[in-house]
């Protein structure tokens, strides 16, 4: 009961929220704040259905909060930054197009990645609940497409947050690629495996032959030494391993 009440509230908080770019942060960051009142409230005896309520009635009027939140992340401003972004991203790899028909489509690859991190450090705060990332930046081939991972992000919370980045080869016949993430999946090499869900996912850039975002694993042990980014389908398959063990701690 508990889950479903507190989403439904963030559902209507974020509602409020009009630039929408925000809203998954801002409900992510309602969530863990509710989650620790309720858990406090429980230490206190309370029972399950009561800590629940009581936890919404504490965070106050949805559609209050909500608006505050709007006029806190302006929307105006929001879109302007997205697009200036993703400009300078496509600006990048248009005058990169020559560069492509020496050294292969990787240019695209190598190009917003590069832009994209350089203007998620100049402009965004790392998150508060980022316990560490790993810089992979590796790539595999499936058929006609090229498969990179870019780097991982582990949380507080156990998500594990995959960056990554497809494209098609320059001299590819097929109008889409085989690849499909929906054949992958994430484990820790012991216990621990995640399949690939569409809801976890989050595409940040895309085009007819290539496309950028992230994929979250939830529940990723935090003691894991390392990662296994894994695709099998019809004999077609790679194991990415990945060592933990260089990450970069952000506690």
């Amino acid at each position: 009961m508990a889950k479903e009440l507190f989403e439904n509230y963030i559902k209507a908080v974020t509602s409020h929220v009009k630039f929408r770019f925000d809203r998954r942060a801002i409900g992510q960051e309602l969530r863990e704040h509710m989650e620790d009142l309720y858990e406090d409230l429980l230490s206190q005896d309370i029972d399950e259905e009561q800590a629940a309520q009581l936890t919404v009635d504490y965070m106050g009027d949805s559609e209050e909060l909500g608006k505050e939140l709007n006029e806190a992340h302006n929307p105006v401003l929001g879109y302007v930054w997205l697009w200036v972004r993703r400009l300078f991203i496509l600006i990048f790899i248009a005058f990169g197009l020559p560069v492509i028909s020496v050294g292969g489509c990787r240019a695209i690859g190598t190009g917003y990645g590069t832009v994209d991190r350089f203007f998620t450090e100049l402009y965004e705060e790392t998150p508060e609940n980022l316990v560490y990332t790993v810089e992979v930046n590796r790539q595999v081939k499936v058929d006609d497409m090229v498969v990179g991972v870019e780097e991982l992000r582990y949380y507080q919370n156990g998500d594990m947050e995959l960056k990554y980045i497809t494209y098609q080869e320059l001299f590819s016949t097929a109008l889409t690629g085989t690849f499909d993430f929906y054949d992958c999946y994430l484990t820790d090499g012991e216990n621990y495996t995640s399949q690939f869900r569409p809801r976890n996912t989050q595409i940040e850039v895309s085009g007819i032959y290539y496309e950028a975002g992230s994929i979250t694993y939830p529940d990723f042990p935090a003691d894991a030494k390392e990662c296994h980014f894994i695709y099998d389908r019809e004999g077609r398959q790679f194991d990415m391993e990945i060592s933990l063990l260089q990450k970069e701690e952000d506690l």
